[in-house]
């Protein structure tokens, strides 16, 4: 299991668009993807963009990804980059 902090980046943070990408991202891998809001003491289903829109995640916020399975590797990989870029949108 790969645990690793991440941080929400992007100026609108994990609104529709982004919690949509992070899905597909998530989804493209065999393990098994939760996203944890550690204030709220809340764990998400990572391929769920309803439950990842409901952590209302803000610019800024301190998430810990969790990512366990077959190709655990490249998918905590993959979604690192992701978070790091701002999911592709401005970080003011």
């Amino acid at each position: 299991m790969i645990t690793t902090p991440v941080t929400v980046k992007n100026l609108l943070g994990l609104h529709a668009r982004a919690a949509n990408l992070l899905a597909q991202h998530a989804s493209e891998f065999s393990a098994e993807v939760q996203l944890e809001d550690p204030t709220a003491g809340r764990k998400v289903d990572a391929n769920s963009i309803m439950q990842l829109l409901m952590m209302a995640a803000g610019q800024g916020s301190e998430l810990i990804l969790h990512v366990e399975g077959e190709d655990e590797q490249a998918a905590a990989q993959s979604l690192i980059a992701l978070f790091d870029d701002g999911f592709g949108e401005p970080c003011g």
